[in-house]
């Protein structure tokens, strides 16, 4: 017999029950999440009705504020030549969302203007970590032919663009690195530093992130930032959901506020001048008007383009620069300290007078100084005979220095040496400056430890041992030499936001005008009588015109007219003790950080001073012989030019000039 099929099937209108249930059950829940919904939009139409902070919310992701940097201000000299500006730069950038294959792009963009793999390697990291919609710099600074061979192939490099924007130049390149110094990209410490001020929702650490953004990094483009920095502007422009910019709201635009200018102190025309003379040597020079402090030169050799910095230098001439053993990235100006060496006996002069040393004092020199078990020498070996102050000046007489600082003293001289200007910290806008060291005994004590000793007066009375002075410092000194113990105080920026008109420099206390006449007069025979050590510094070959007071070059029609004199004093300091092997060897065979350094210090015209001029040539040797030439072709230039009897230019109408232009 047959089995019969088990089945566990159920009747039919049993299912259609369940059926039934099931669905009646989901349309209540189905309609409960529907209503749930309908309830929630009811209540954001009405919460956006009162506040709009939804149609808000959805504008935003509508709109996208974009950037403008505005243009910087422009840093002219005293006369108004244009030092620093804005101008067109020609760029190739890449839009990351329109590019399908970023390194084959950015690779025939590199095989196009003759780049290696590296740089396209280093391209392509700096551009994606930007933007994705907007066009991230590949390359900058591109000459025309480079830009022309970009645009013609623009239809086969998909996401590549050629466009040109504003940027910073300085049109005379190394000549002003150092007083002006440069603008970079901000770094990503400079945007920390903006959260850390401002918070999270920082807005300068956003604006920093703009591809086109440029901040002072050096000099005066540094120092003076806030000014010259001018007040960003902004555009809204109109996003579709991949923030891919549609078109602009012209009604949100605000335009960018230039930066303020400054007028410089400097004489274009000197400190080039100042630069073309110091050749293959590195150093510094400083020229200071003696009464107002303007600095008309501030030259430090030799120099950097700061045009290469802008949109960032590459890594390799970034290294050479950096290696270079005459340093070229450092402002000597202010950050070189160097011994004075002679250039420092008119302070020990001076305080020897103090002390009551009288006019008449005078020591024998036989080329050395015994004192303490050992000889004290002379530059000259022979010695200079019997001599007074102020031969002592003419003929740079070591000897009698030696003994003139047992006389004054090492805390006399260090209060004279520091009212001249030694070791005091001058604020000329621009950053690094150095103070410099002009040490006495009780400083001894607290940093070294130990006494002071009768050794360290003899050093301290030929400018050597533990001191130091920056070139600007001893033009300085030089100025209030010049103008008859008044202490001037320098500055480069003329004109610009917080710079006002210099106060007269008031009278040094305790300088006498009979002791500065003497040590002025030895300064006089150093440049102009026989055995002064820079006659030839001093034979500036110019002569006064009867008629103009103007100094103008000697003719045989001028040949009878008041020569143009200057007061100087040369200075040789040692960086290292010479051995007895050293002293015997060729001055060219020594290796050159460890030549002597040359400085020559003077002011001018003898007849009615107005200028002062510092000069140290580092590791130079004889500063009569290198130093004193630097700085007599750059006071015969300072004399000719005479800038400080000249008008200079207006800020104001500088500005004019430049909105009427645009």
């Amino acid at each position: 017999m047959k089995g019969k099929k088990v089945g566990s099937t159920l009747p039919k209108r049993d299912a259609t029950v369940i059926f039934n249930r099931r669905a009646a059950l989901m349309s209540f829940v189905g309609a409960g999440v529907l209503g749930a919904i309908l309830f929630r939009m009811g209540q954001l139409q009405a919460t956006n009705l009162i506040s709009r902070e939804y149609s808000n919310a959805a504008d935003e992701n509508r709109f996208d504020t974009r950037i403008i940097a505005p243009p910087r201000g422009i840093i002219y000299d005293r006369f108004g030549t244009v030092l620093a500006q804005t101008s067109k730069d020609y760029q190739v950038a890449v839009v990351q969302n329109d590019v399908e294959n970023m390194e084959e792009a950015v690779g025939r963009v590199a095989q196009i203007l003759g780049l290696d793999d590296e740089w396209a390697r280093r391209a392509i990291i700096r551009a994606r970590g930007g933007s994705r919609y907007e066009p991230q710099p590949l390359k900058a600074g591109l000459t025309w032919e480079e830009f022309n061979a970009i645009n013609v192939r623009l239809p086969e490099l998909r996401g590549i663009v050629a466009m040109s924007t504003d940027v910073r130049a300085y049109p005379y390149d190394v000549v002003y690195g150092h007083p002006i110094g440069y603008v970079q990209k901000p770094t990503q410490r400079d945007i920390d530093k903006a959260i850390e001020e401002e918070g999270e929702g920082a807005t300068r650490a956003m604006y920093l992130r703009n591809p086109h953004v440029r901040v002072g990094k050096a000099g005066l483009e540094a120092s003076m930032e806030s000014a010259l920095h001018g007040t960003p502007g902004y555009r809204k422009v109109i996003v579709n959901a991949r923030g891919v910019e549609q078109g602009e709201d012209e009604s949100e635009r605000r335009e960018p506020v230039r930066g303020s200018g400054l007028v410089l102190t400097i004489d274009h025309d000197l400190q080039r001048i100042a630069m073309q003379n110091f050749g293959e040597h590195s150093g510094a020079a400083v020229v200071m008007d003696i009464y107002n402090g303007d600095l008309l030169v501030m030259a430090s050799a030799p120099g950097f383009d700061p045009n290469e910095f802008v949109n960032g230098i590459a890594p390799e001439p970034f290294r050479l620069l950096n290696e270079d053993e005459k340093k070229p990235l450092f402002h000597k100006a202010v950050t070189g300290v160097y011994a004075p060496g002679s250039t420092f006996k008119m302070m020990v002069g001076i305080a020897a007078k103090q002390a009551g040393v009288e006019d008449d004092w005078s020591v024998s020199c036989p080329g050395y100084f015994p004192y303490g078990g050992r000889a004290f020498r002379c530059w000259q070996r022979d010695g200079h005979g019997r001599v007074n102050l102020h031969d002592a000046i003419k003929y740079s007489c070591d000897v009698y220095f030696y003994q003139a600082a047992l006389r004054a003293g090492p805390e006399r001289i260090a209060s004279v040496a520091r009212q001249f200007g030694l070791g005091d910290h001058f604020d000329v806008n621009v950053p690094n400056i150095r103070n410099g060291l002009i040490p006495d005994p009780t400083w001894w004590r607290e940093n070294r430890g130990e006494g002071w000793t009768g050794g360290l007066t003899l050093n301290y009375g030929i400018g050597q041992g533990a001191m130091g002075v920056t070139p600007l410092q001893l033009a300085v000194m030089a100025a209030r030499l010049g103008n008859n113990g008044r202490a001037v105080v320098p500055r480069l920026v003329r004109e610009g936001p917080g710079v006002s008109e210099p106060p007269t420099p008031p009278a040094m206390t305790g300088i006498e005008a009979e002791y500065l006449a003497r040590v002025r007069d030895g300064m006089f025979g150093v440049c102009n009588e026989s055995g002064g050590t820079a006659r030839r510094a001093g034979d500036l070959q110019l002569v006064r015109d009867p008629n103009t007071g103007a100094a103008v070059p000697v003719s045989p029609e001028t040949s009878g007219w008041q020569p143009i004199q200057i007061a100087g004093k040369t200075g040789t300091a040692q960086v290292r003790a010479l051995t007895d092997a050293n002293r015997g060897r060729h001055y060219s065979t020594i290796e050159w950080r460890f030549r002597d350094n040359a400085l020559f210090c003077c002011f001018g015209p003898w007849h009615e001073p107005r200028y002062a001029c510092a000069v140290i040539v580092e590791h130079g040797g004889a500063g009569s012989a290198v130093a004193g030439p630097i700085a007599k072709e750059v006071m015969r230039a300072t004399l000719m030019r005479d800038p400080s009897r000249r008008p200079p230019a207006r800020l104001a109408q500088l500005e004019r000039n430049l909105a009427s232009n645009a």
